[in-house]
């Protein structure tokens, strides 16, 4: 992360072997674990992605900070390799979007961290909402993750540190006692019982780094037992089961319990190593980006056994965030040169092998089903409950949930175009959506 490492100014080669490989794209083979594929991607004369997503439709998002010095930042929707769109109308004046998340309704949310700090929501058209009212004087919104019923998280850094939540309407709410002096919050990873885990990289101010948590009443407390020496906690993520992984830039990968119980791993890691960002993979495993003396990507089984690769990453290459992909593989942007995105393959199909289909009644005007494609080998990929306060179903009309309609049938709709949306999980939400006439 750019705090914390020392950017280096090397172009990337032209790394097209993506061009075949569509992000939402038709299935293909199986590729084995650990392959990596970069591309330069220069969307302004200065890109530099960061903050990355994945959109209901499989498209990728990412927050593009090559504004730094050199003018607007921007907001990127990826559709295929050779089609992209840029979005700022919308965003404050000298924005600097972060990270990034994707909510049920498939909207895209971020933190902005510019001059007039807010938390901004982007719709997948590329309509841009920012929102301010309740952040706390000097509030710097950092990083973002998706809670229960539709809730979004994000860490506060700055003069203000706290734990904050905005919900779908934008109302925020931060949560700061309990933070000790010197507190910067980073990562985060909400619970399914309403609390969320978070990573305090306050040690680089005012004594060690900890791991907090704030309870689902709004107590924060904060440990340290069970971190290594001179932990440097980072990026957080929650994988099914409740346990929670993080990244600690002073060469290990933590694991949370869900009773609170702390175990880092270090075995696997190359010499000089900092992790800094983790995501939930569709083989059963948690991934990383590796930002150390020698570049790499990640994988850690539940076990904790570490497995790192760098084999197709370009010269000085700096991988940051992660998420993972509807087509199995893990996607990441880069931060060294003038910016690149890249995935490493996991060994797993996409999550499902099409999108969800619309069936109507036999009976004129009847009620409508929604059915989900057969799921692929990816460990429990299904409908969803506890994340998004509905069944994994939900119906739409010209985009917009229909109140209450959830569920996998729909009553009648004659003479109306509707949306059937099935969300599956595995750590962070996937969405995929299919329409149909009744």
């Amino acid at each position: 992360m750019r705090r914390f490492t020392a950017a280096v100014a090397l172009l990337f080669a032209a790394g097209l072997v993506l061009a075949a490989r569509g992000i939402a794209g038709a299935q293909e083979p199986v590729a084995r674990a650990g392959t990596i594929s970069e591309i330069s991607f220069n969307s302004t004369a200065h890109s530099y992605p960061f903050g990355i997503a994945v959109g209901s439709d499989g498209s990728l998002w990412f927050a593009d900070q090559g504004c730094l010095g050199h003018g607007h930042c921007l907001i990127l929707r990826i559709d295929s390799l050779d089609h992209f769109s840029q979005f700022s109308r919308g965003l404050r004046r000298g924005a600097i979007p972060y990270y990034m998340a994707v909510d049920p309704d498939g909207d895209l949310w971020f933190t902005d961290e510019g001059a007039d700090p807010a938390i901004g929501r982007i719709t997948p058209s590329g309509r841009i909402t920012e929102f301010s009212k309740g952040l706390l004087p000097g509030s710097l919104p950092f990083e973002i993750a998706l809670g229960r019923h539709g809730v979004m998280w994000f860490t506060a850094e700055g003069p203000t540190p706290g734990i904050g939540r905005i919900t779908p309407s934008g109302a925020i709410t931060e949560f700061t006692a309990g933070l000790p002096a010197g507190s910067i919050p980073f990562g985060l990873a909400p619970a399914r019982d309403g609390s969320v885990w978070f990573s305090d990289h306050g040690c680089d101010l005012l004594g060690p780094c900890a791991i907090g948590h704030l309870s689902a009443g709004g107590k924060i407390t904060e440990t340290t037992r069970g971190l290594i020496h001179g932990t440097q906690p980072l990026g957080m993520a929650a994988v099914p089961g409740g346990t929670v992984w993080f990244a600690d830039g002073a060469g290990a990968i933590g694991r949370i319990r869900p009773s609170g119980t702390i175990t880092e791993f270090r075995r696997g890691l190359r010499s000089n190593s900092a992790p800094v960002a983790v995501t939930a993979g569709p083989d059963g495993n948690v991934w990383f980006t590796d930002e150390g003396w020698t570049p790499a990507i990640g994988r850690i089984t539940a076990g904790g056994r570490i497995s790192e690769y760098a084999r197709g990453l370009m010269l000085g290459s700096l991988p940051a965030a992660l998420t993972a992909g509807p087509n199995g593989d893990i996607w990441f942007t880069d931060e060294a040169g003038p910016g690149g995105l890249g995935f490493v393959t996991t060994g797993q199909a996409a999550a499902m092998q099409a999108a969800p289909t619309v069936t109507p009644s036999a009976q004129a005007g009847g009620p409508l089903r929604c059915q989900a494609p057969s799921t692929t080998a990816w460990a429990a990929v299904k409908p969803s409950l506890h994340l998004f306060s509905f069944d994994g179903y939900q119906w739409l009309r010209d985009g917009i949930p229909i109140p209450g309609a959830t569920g996998q049938s729909l009553a009648s709709a004659a003479g109306q175009r509707v949306a059937c949306r099935v969300t599956v999980t595995f750590g962070e939400p996937f969405l995929v959506t299919a329409t149909a006439t009744s």
